[in-house]
């Protein structure tokens, strides 16, 4: 055999070794290239491995402020179980609140605060600015309790008092937002005391106006106090949960007096009819249609939650009443659930944890 013929041989059995190689590369890449022990491991459910650490516990003598976790993870506003076998929903809107303000002014009864759109770390390093930008002297700044206190000021406006002013920051119902609250104190409630109520509500009012326009414009500022941020909770003050029957329920933490006339608003926001109300049994009367339902002609995602009584178009049309209940657990906190009412010519059939939970989620998203 020539050296040439042997040659081409050679080539012939170095390119089937090739063209096997590569084939055993494709037929088993995930066990041998790219396995999890391979050359190009794929780290996708590395995460499945993890484990929760203990603290890094740091010596009395050194300082652990460097240390801190300034960007833990927020809670939850959920906690309800998932069924067995359950319809994947539409994604929910990024934010709690779709119609929320970036500020507004809130009233109920004598009280009056501000509403912003903004954790508190984000809008303590505003109110800061605000008393620097009207040259007002800051005796005493509380970052923990969220507090800043002024220095007695003289208004300019003739035979008005001596004045001064406490700022209070709070974390706001929804996650994200914040609450804003004013006092004002004139001489005569003494020098060392802050009363429950402003000295002067036209002086307290003035103050939250010009505070409130200062937060509108500054909103775009992107400082933010850490210290504040850390004390302050950010999670919110609104929950989704389940009791010891797997029964949803909304926890809201606000005395009765203010969740009632929060939930009434949020009501009307989310598409109820409110029928009548009983305050003194703490009991919402409510009629409740889909909108994916006001159009007869294709059924939407609430299809195959609610069950309709075909004799009675009637009642389709108006919806299905409800029973929306708030019973008080403790001064500051009440839960909220859901139930239908019976009779009416509608179905009876006990509402299910699905039904209960997409209403309540929808009157969860508007409270403020």
């Amino acid at each position: 055999m020539s050296g040439s013929t042997m040659m081409e041989s050679l080539m012939k059995v170095i390119v089937k070794i090739a063209l096997l190689t590569a084939l055993l590369t494709n037929l088993n890449g995930c066990g041998w290239l790219f396995g999890y022990q391979g050359t190009f491991r794929d780290h996708s459910n590395d995460y499945r491995q993890a484990k929760v650490e203990a603290l890094l516990e740091i010596p009395d003598h050194m300082d652990s402020n460097a240390i801190d976790d300034n960007y833990a993870i927020p809670q939850i506003s959920d906690h309800t179980t998932l069924d067995d076998v359950f319809k994947v929903p539409a994604p929910e809107p990024l934010g709690d609140d779709i119609d929320r303000d970036a500020v507004r002014i809130n009233t109920l009864g004598n009280q009056h605060w501000i509403l912003v759109d903004g954790t508190p770390g984000q809008v303590w390093p505003r109110l800061r600015g605000f008393l620097s930008l009207n040259q007002l002297e800051v005796q005493r700044v509380d970052a923990v309790n969220g507090m800043i206190e002024t220095g007695w000021l003289q208004p300019s406006v003739e035979g008005a008092l001596r004045e001064r002013y406490r700022l209070r920051i709070d974390q706001g119902v929804q996650r994200g937002t914040s609450e804003v609250y004013v006092l004002q104190v004139d001489i005569r409630a003494g020098k060392d005391d802050w009363p429950k109520f402003s000295s002067n509500s036209e002086r307290e009012e003035l103050m939250i106006r010009e505070l409130a326009q200062y937060l509108a414009d500054s909103a775009a500022a992107a400082a933010v106090s850490m210290l504040a941020q850390q004390a302050i909770d950010s999670s919110g003050k609104i929950t989704l949960e389940e009791d010891a029957n797997a029964q949803p329920f909304i926890r809201l933490q606000l005395p009765f007096t203010r969740a009632w006339a929060s939930v009434g608003q949020a009501l009307s926001k989310a598409g109820y009819t409110i029928d009548d109300m009983d305050r003194s049994q703490r009991v919402y009367y409510l009629h409740y249609l889909p909108q994916d339902q006001e159009d007869d002609n294709e059924p939407g995602f609430f299809a195959a939650l609610f069950s309709w009584d075909s004799d009675n178009e009637a009642s389709r049309g108006k919806g299905i009443a409800y029973y929306l209940r708030l019973n008080e657990q403790d001064p500051n906190t009440v839960m909220i659930t859901i139930e239908r009412q019976s009779g009416e010519g509608m179905n009876e059939k006990e509402m299910n944890k699905g039904e209960a939970e997409k209403l309540l989620k929808l009157i969860k998203r508007h409270i403020s």
